[in-house]
């Protein structure tokens, strides 16, 4: 086959966690950074080392390489970190509840059920939801070596077998199953920082060797459509009860946008070409500022085509879309901004994500190789090259995988390797391949998630978080105006340069710009995606809720920060 008519298999890896620092005291309230970049981002781009024909690209959202530089270089702590750390003899009666709490949450097929002594410690804990009473019945049963055992077991659980395999010390830490002594205990977190302080510099040698490209992410992950104005959300939900206050922000979808690349820039000295927009989730203005800060193409999901091919039709029978229209690449234009787009087929994407952790790896990998084979001969009578792009997130599926998917990947890139009809390509190099034919003149605004914005906006406890956020941006601009006579632009770090007046509390006007800074930051953390990911009944309720309690601690810290009184709605749970 003709080399230049293969087609392009893109996959785009999107990895990200949102900001679980609480910022006013430094400690890290939940774990998943630190504990997804042992099992998850180191082994990613490690696995790919050995095919040297497979290039992909990886979306890595500064919120989350934020946090691995801190835990990787600052040596960075969580709230299950220290538990950890602690030794087992000396645990508190909280102490002992936390660990029985937290310890067994991870895959019980894959990693509790194949360690006897770990499975031993389940039972012995008690299967389920625990109410205070059983988890002190059961905490008073256990010795100290059975909490250091589950110290050291839930720690081991997350190290990829490609790190135990190059580590003699995990190897037998592996082999030795129970008795471990505070030493082993200290071995296992010394090889979490090491693998963590590798990540990084692994990306950007592989960047710079060509293997990978690399997008970015909105700087917190945000909505940005819904930043920019959330009355977008009318669009796609036309009978939804929105928020109380309009939020509309578009300089801070600006600020997330240009803070990423400038700082993408920073860690990988060069900025990034394209964007993976949070939740796949796009609107005009949000695609127009993209291109207005360089970036040069992104990604969103294929139902958001088909809508905005008919968007603004009015016929009863719209024209059926032909579905390979999602296999090539198109130009948005608005005005005089710019940029490619490109549209993940949500079939294959979600195949992986959500169905072949059941099937044997072999034939999961060699299935998704057949699907693309199918694909290229269904477009091979076009004049153009195809693109097939395969997004999804690169950590939540493969603890649902036997060994993490391992199997899967090495199998689905050795078929990739050379094969005379297929090309695992990054991004930028397929559009340096096969420049857009079409245009878009208008996107429909949605994320990826039944192409509406449902999950973030239109329920009662959403539209509370919403109206929360209004109030403390309000309030940070008017503190903003006492202190400094003017509102910031776009980046924090322009407040140096602006007239100060003199504020109670802050004495100096390095103060000030210090207090202003960290308080910006807070509100910009505060428009992450993640916190109304988990209202709306999709996590517990109340103060079990920990999503909620960090959001609200976050918001908090803005008042916190500038030495003003925090106001009582904030002391309200969301949930």
């Amino acid at each position: 086959m003709d080399p230049a008519k293969k087609l392009s298999v893109a996959f785009l890896w999107h990895m990200h966690q949102p900001c679980y620092k609480d910022t006013a005291t430094g400690i890290y309230q939940m774990p998943w950074a630190r504990l997804r970049a042992v099992k998850d981002y180191f082994p990613m781009a490690a696995l790919l080392e050995k095919f040297d024909n497979v290039r992909m690209t990886f979306n890595l959202v500064p919120s989350l390489l934020e946090q691995l530089h801190d835990y990787g270089t600052n040596g960075a702590t969580d709230t299950m970190l220290d538990l950890t750390l602690k030794e087992a003899s000396g645990l508190t009666e909280n102490d002992s509840l936390d660990i029985l709490e937290n310890f067994f949450r991870v895959n019980f097929k894959n990693f509790i059920e194949p360690s006897a002594r770990y499975s031993e410690l389940l039972v012995k804990r008690g299967l389920g939801r625990l109410s205070d009473h059983d988890l002190k019945n059961a905490a008073s049963k256990f010795s100290a070596q059975d909490f250091l055992d589950l110290q050291v077991l839930f720690n081991m659980a997350w190290f990829h077998s490609i790190s135990v395999e190059a580590d003699r010390n995990l190897q037998q830490l592996v082999r030795k199953g129970s008795g471990y002594t505070e030493d082993d205990k200290a071995c296992v977190i010394l090889k979490q920082s090491q693998i963590i302080s590798e990540i990084i510099p692994l990306y950007r040698r592989l960047q710079d060797a060509g293997r990978i490209e690399i997008s970015a992410t909105p700087f917190y992950h945000p909505i940005t459509p819904l930043l920019c104005d959330t009355s977008i959300a009318k669009v796609s939900m036309p009978r939804a009860q929105l928020p109380k206050k309009r939020f509309r922000h578009p300089e801070d979808a600006a600020w997330h946008i240009k803070e990423a690349v400038s700082y993408h820039t920073r860690v990988f000295g060069q900025p990034p070409r394209g964007m993976w927009p949070s939740e796949g989730s796009v609107s005009d203005e949000a695609l127009s500022i993209m291109a207005a800060n360089g970036i040069k193409w992104a990604a969103t999901d294929e139902d958001i085509l088909f809508n905005s091919l008919t968007l603004g039709q009015k016929l009863k029978r719209p024209k059926p879309i032909d579905r390979r229209a999602i296999y090539e690449p198109y130009t948005f234009k608005s005005g005089s901004k710019q940029l490619s787009m490109i549209f993940r087929d949500k079939n294959l994407s979600d195949i992986i994500s959500f169905n072949y952790n059941a099937w044997d790896q072999l034939d999961a990998a060699d299935d998704l190789t057949t699907h693309l084979k199918n694909i290229s001969s269904a477009l091979r009578r076009d004049a153009e090259r195809g693109i097939v792009l395969i997004a999804m997130d690169g950590e939540n599926a493969w603890e649902y995988f036997q060994d993490n998917g391992r199997r899967f990947f090495e199998t689905l890139y050795a078929n990739l390797d050379n094969d005379s009809e297929l090309e695992a390509v990054t991004v930028s190099r397929h559009l340096e391949l096969e420049p857009p034919r079409k245009v878009l003149r208008r996107i429909f605004p949605a994320s990826w998630i039944n192409h509406d914005f449902k999950i973030w906006i239109g329920d009662q406890q959403d539209n509370l978080s919403w109206d929360y956020l209004f109030r403390v941006r309000a309030d940070l601009v008017k503190f903003t105006k006492e202190l400094t006579g003017t509102i910031p632009g776009l980046k924090v770090s322009d407040l140096k340069r602006v007239r100060h007046r003199q504020s109670p509390g802050l004495k100096k006007s390095g103060a000030e710009n210090d207090a202003l800074s960290r308080a910006w930051r807070e509100l910009y953390i505060c428009e992450g995606s993640d916190w109304n990911w988990w209202y709306a009944g999709k996590a517990r309720s109340g103060g079990d809720n920990p999503f909620d309690q960090l959001y609200l601690t976050h918001l908090k810290n803005v008042y916190k920060f500038l030495k003003k009184p925090v106001p009582d709605f904030l002391k309200i749970s969301i949930a």
